[in-house]
């Protein structure tokens, strides 16, 4: 077969895979924080939404990008929550091919490109991975989505020659859509800086312009925030920041930031977190040095887009580290819809390590193979409950909506008590979906008119 079937070819098996899975499981109802959209539909439906509803916290993030989304689809597919999965992949997809970019790059410059197959192929393993059901699976978290794809759109504008002021502009559409999609976002401000800065900006007029776009933007981001912050609107209340004078408080958000890197690999064994992240830390350190030790020039440039990578991963999980041990401890890291973000720091050491073994002769390469297996068998662990937990509970979901759709208005609260919270009372929320037929209404005939001469139904 030929060597564009070995490059392509597995990342298309996994989004099949994950299509298919999807369509089969999608969540058929609003569940839990989706039921914050129905108002915003209603008021979009009546012509009546402004776009400062759009932008309304939702505790500490955004989701504004992920809304216009949902929105949008609504308006052709009566919030059919298939569509919003499906969109999610989509979007995801549209990340990977930044991501393929870099990877292509990368590979080009070190002169390894015959590594591309196990590049490419891990990669979109990790990247479209089914232990992430509960963001594929819930149309709601297409805002991460949008995050992870602004996310590596971002990277790889500002870490793929050339800098030029149009790139960084392009860059700062994709971190403005990340930021607006989810709070993690932040994370790319200080990495976008970092690449123009290790990139040489301040060397050249362009690069300072650049480096000036780079700051305007994060100045606008962060007013926005503040009067949002200000102004009262969020959906449920943002909690304090930690107490940084106490060393426990340090201790809590690097084992939180460590079990939110570790998740994607050992979400299964909990105990071996802080381990496993810093062994794949070493194992990171491990392949730079020898990269570096071939050929320092290139080496750099190659792995830069991956160690940025890797520093959103670390700055997504010390942020949400932040706004969560204090309240939930450090094993709410854990949570399988943080997998998604913590990824990334497995793909930037599994590419790194790969261009390490394949631009290097070294007896070691025995023993690196094995640690790179023995991850992809931890990888393949992590799955299976993930997976079977979402099955089931997306039977459940559609289970309820069948019921409500069959009984409403005639309901009781245990018929809905899976979609929510305990605090949420989703009834004005159903009866905006029965009006408008909508989501699990969807398929329910409109009731039939009064004839106007008798006053009946026709």
């Amino acid at each position: 077969m030929s060597a564009t079937f070995w490059k392509f070819g597995p990342a298309a098996l996994c989004v099949l895979v994950l299509t298919i899975y999807v369509l089969l499981f999608h969540f058929r109802a609003p569940y839990f924080d989706h039921w914050y959209l129905i108002s915003l539909y209603d008021a979009y439906e009546a012509d009546q939404l402004a776009w400062r509803d759009l932008f309304a916290l939702h505790g500490n993030h955004w989701h504004a990008s992920g809304y216009a989304v949902q929105l949008g689809l609504s308006e052709f597919t009566d919030m059919a929550h298939w569509a919003e999965s499906l969109a999610s992949i989509l979007i995801a997809t549209l990340g990977f091919v930044a991501l393929m970019r870099m990877l292509q790059y990368s590979m080009d410059l070190l002169a390894v490109s015959y590594a591309a197959a196990w590049a490419f192929g891990i990669s979109a393993f990790l990247f479209f991975s089914l232990d992430q059901s509960a963001n594929w699976l819930w149309g709601w978290q297409v805002a991460v989505f949008i995050n992870i794809a602004g996310a590596l759109w971002t990277i790889e504008r500002l870490s793929v020659p050339p800098m030029t002021i149009i790139n960084t502009l392009l860059a700062a559409i994709a971190a403005t859509l990340a930021i607006y999609g989810f709070g993690t976002g932040w994370a790319l401000i200080p990495v976008g800086f970092a690449l123009l800065l290790l990139r040489g900006a301040l060397s050249s007029t362009v690069g300072c312009i650049c480096l000036l776009i780079w700051s305007t933007l994060t100045g606008l981001l962060l007013f926005h925030f503040f009067l949002a912050l200000t102004g009262g609107a969020a959906s449920y209340g943002v909690g304090s920041l930690p107490d940084f004078t106490r060393f426990e408080s340090w201790k809590g958000l690097f084992e939180y930031t460590a079990h939110f890197l570790a998740s994607p690999i050992v979400r299964f064994a909990r105990d071996s977190a802080v381990l496993t992240t810093l062994f794949g830390t070493g194992v990171l350190i491990w392949a730079l040095l020898k990269l570096y030790a071939v050929d320092h020039r290139a080496a750099w440039r190659a792995t830069l887009p991956f160690l940025a990578m890797a520093a959103y991963a670390f700055g997504s999980g010390f942020l949400t580290a932040l706004g969560r041990w204090e309240a939930f401890g450090i094993h709410q890291a854990f949570v399988s819809r943080y997998i998604t973000f913590g990824t990334f720091f497995w793909i930037a050491i599994f590419t790194i390590t790969i261009l390490a073994i394949a631009k290097t002769s070294h007896r070691t390469h025995k023993r690196t193979f094995s640690v790179l297996g023995l991850l992809i068998v931890l990888k393949i662990a992590n799955q299976p409950s993930v997976v079977v937990k979402h099955i089931e509970l997306s039977g459940e979901i559609a289970q309820s909506a069948r019921e409500l759709a069959a009984a409403y208005p005639e309901i009781t609260p245990e018929m809905h008590a899976v979609l929510h919270a305990p605090f949420q009372q989703i009834e004005p929320d159903l009866e905006i979906l029965y009006q408008h037929r909508a989501s699990l209404f969807a398929n329910i005939p409109d009731a039939p008119k009064a004839d106007p001469e008798f006053g009946e139904p026709r």
